[in-house]
């Protein structure tokens, strides 16, 4: 240390600090370190995190800034001059420490009164900045003021304070930009390199901020736009009209694309050229996929009732068709050994399948518009395709492996239980056709829930807990464009003559009816998974309804039908079919009309009524109105589809003996024969 102060004497006093040359350094170096802060012309001190002064400069500017004579022990804020004026800049103090102690530099004016009425505010410019340990934790926080190098006068004190609004302003602006997450706010320099990033682009495009500052923006495009020049083209626009709007494909960091909609605003400097840009991206992606659905939901409804429209009017001529063949060929039977009776019923078998065909496939139409009738029973999937694995080894051949997989305490659903088997075949038989060399199907069972996040992407599927029947398999897969198209009816990748395009839609539609829901995922040279989500049955039954095995009675020759039908042709050939049975039969073509018949003839002794009729009346309106006053009387309806009137949320209502065109007279026959065998008049 001497050699350090060669100048000094013995003994020196500078600002009552004694120096002497025999001190120890370290109370030598301590000495001249409060001696180098004294002299400083700014008030420095050091805070604890509270505001408590643990260490300050003595100087001429300290105590203007404060009386207290010893600051040391004191809280900063508590210390500045008493005035009404000052318990705002106290409390604004107060933040200051509190922000600095949590890690932020802060700015802060300090005006003090003035001396006289006359005089302007002396204002002290405040720094706060935080000072860490070696450990990066925040011990204290440092405290230094200046004076302003001009007094304000009481307007430059307004202005002085509209500015700081301004800068305050401003920073909680930032603060809004940081916190939005759902958007992508980011700033470009003229050239398009990004200069700012907040938290909703880090979270949308997965770069952080020390990773893609100073990169060029046009890495958020695909490569085909790049190579296009899109990037490039987007700059040039905004900087011509000020603003750019557009939606498309962008990238994120690890490779995957998102649907954005993009908003860049031109930023102009004062000169009038573009200095910078604005931009806004928001992640679409969820919300078109939603669009897209919706759409395909509305298509697929739109084609529905066209295909139900037409099934309904086929269904009318196939059971005149039928009915007639069937006439035919039981006529011929009766002339087995006229000449060319062989021949004549060779021609009426033949037109008997091709009906039958026609027949199928205006079934396919109806499940597919959700217009089939269905006779829904509580069923158990996991038992029913333990029942189905011989028929399905048989139908798929040896060059398919099938496993089931089924889970433990599966629940039971609601369902018709033939078309689900119907259902099961169809993917089954699909699944063959995507493995021609062979490959693997398998089939599993589960419980399952979709939640309301899940469920809100799909129109008109409800939350809640289903039973999953997923068919997989090995095959060669679907491209993404035939994926899209898979359950429209018609719809097929196999050869003419090879498919009528009707086994996924008649799926689809018999799901969607049942109140379920159907997905399909596959991948080129991967395979396929179609899942089938059926709601879970809910109410008291335990136990799986039995089929009505019971041996078809005898037909009651000479019994009275009643049939109400519109359609002039199926209404004849109904009749023909009835009296070739051997029953008799009286005809309506309306309601109002059958109910009068009711009432004048007693020896009917069934209601046989078509549900949709003209005249205000529909079938089941007629089948209430005779129940009134011959709630004996059994009633068989039929339709060429399903009916609101009998038929709710896509089931069969209780009670209710349907009998669906076109209908053969083996059908008829034996419905007609357990009706009027249980009905109370048959019993009496």
């Amino acid at each position: 240390m001497k050699r350090l102060l060669p100048h000094i004497g013995e003994r020196l006093v500078i600002r009552g600090t004694e120096l002497h040359q025999g001190e120890p350094p370290e109370l030598m170096q301590n000495k001249l370190a409060r001696i180098a802060l004294d002299e400083m012309s700014a008030f420095v001190a050091l805070l604890s995190p509270d505001g408590t002064v643990l260490e300050c400069n003595r100087n001429e500017l300290g105590a203007r800034l404060t009386p207290l004579a010893e600051l040391t022990g004191h809280s900063l804020a508590d210390a500045l001059p008493p005035s009404t004026e000052r318990s705002e800049m106290r409390e604004a103090l107060r933040q200051a420490v509190a922000r600095a102690a949590a890690g932020e530099t802060v700015s802060l004016d300090l005006p003090l009164p003035p001396a006289g009425p006359n005089d302007a505010s002396p204002v002290f410019d405040t720094t706060l900045r935080p000072a860490r340990d070696d450990a990066g934790r925040i011990a204290f926080v440092l405290f230094e003021a200046r004076e302003a190098a001009q007094p304000r006068s009481a307007d430059a004190r307004r202005g002085h304070e509209a500015s700081a609004q301004l800068k305050e302003s401003e920073q909680r602006f930032r603060l809004l930009v940081d916190s939005v997450v759902d958007y992508a706010i980011f700033m470009l320099d003229a050239d398009g390199y990004v200069t700012s990033w907040n938290a909703g682009a880090q979270r949308i495009k997965g770069y952080r901020a020390d990773e893609i500052i100073g990169q060029h923006f046009s890495r958020f495009y695909t490569p085909e736009d790049q190579r296009n020049g899109v990037p490039r083209s987007v700059l040039s626009s905004a900087a011509r009209t000020g603003k750019f709007e557009g939606e498309g494909w962008r990238v994120r960091k690890d490779g995957s694309r998102f649907w954005a909609n993009v908003l860049v605003d031109a930023i102009v400097g004062p000169e009038g050229d573009v200095i910078g840009f604005a931009k806004v991206t928001r992640d679409l992606t969820e919300k078109r996929n939603v669009e897209a659905q919706l759409r395909q939901s509305q298509k697929m409804e739109a084609i529905g009732q066209l295909t139900g429209g037409i099934a309904h009017d086929f269904n009318n001529l196939l059971q005149v068709v039928i009915g007639s063949l069937e006439g035919l060929q039981r006529r011929v039977g009766n002339f087995e050994q006229a000449p060319q009776s062989a021949d004549m019923q060779r021609f009426v078998d033949n037109a008997l399948r091709g009906a039958e065909r026609a027949a199928n496939l205006t079934r396919r139409l109806l499940a597919f518009s959700r217009r089939q009738t269905l006779d829904a029973k509580p069923t158990d999937v996991g038992r029913l395709v333990g029942g189905m694995s011989d028929l399905l080894r048989r139908t798929l051949g040896e060059a398919i492996s099938i496993e089931a997989v089924n889970a433990a305490g599966l629940w039971r659903v609601l369902i018709d239980a033939n078309q689900l088997e119907s259902a099961l075949l169809n993917l089954a038989v699909n699944a063959r056709d995507a493995m021609p060399g062979g490959g693997k199907l398998i089939i599993e069972t589960a419980n399952c829930s979709l939640d309301e996040s899940y469920v809100s992407r799909f129109d008109g599927l409800e939350a809640g807990q289903y039973v999953m029947l997923a068919v997989s398999d090995t095959g060669m897969g679907m491209t993404k464009d035939v994926l899209e198209r898979s359950m429209e009816p018609f719809f097929t990748t196999k050869e003419i003559g090879h498919g009528t395009g009707l086994g996924l839609s008649q799926v689809y539609g018999f799901v969607k009816q049942s109140g379920g829901h159907v997905r399909i995922y596959s991948e080129v040279d991967e395979g396929t998974t179609v899942k089938l989500f059926l709601p879970r049955l809910t109410g008291d039954a335990v136990e799986d309804e039995q089929a009505d095995h019971r041996p078809v009675p005898a037909s009651r020759v000479g019994e009275t039908i009643l049939v109400v039908e519109d359609d002039e042709s199926v209404r004849t050939s109904t009749t023909d079919m009835l009296r070739e049975l051997g029953y008799r039969v009286v005809t309506a073509a309306d309601g109002a009309s059958a109910l009068r018949l009711v009432g004048e003839r007693p020896e009917i002794r069934l209601l046989f009524t078509d549900v949709g009729l003209p005249g205000g009346m529909n079938g089941r309106q007629l089948a209430d109105a005779v129940r009134a006053s011959r709630p004996e009387l059994p009633v068989l309806f039929t339709t060429g589809y399903a009916r609101n009137a009998i038929v709710h949320h896509g089931r069969l209502d209780p009670g209710i003996n349907l009998l669906s065109k076109p209908f053969t007279y083996a059908e008829l026959a034996n419905k007609l024969s357990r009706m009027l065998a249980d009905a109370p008049q048959a019993r009496r």
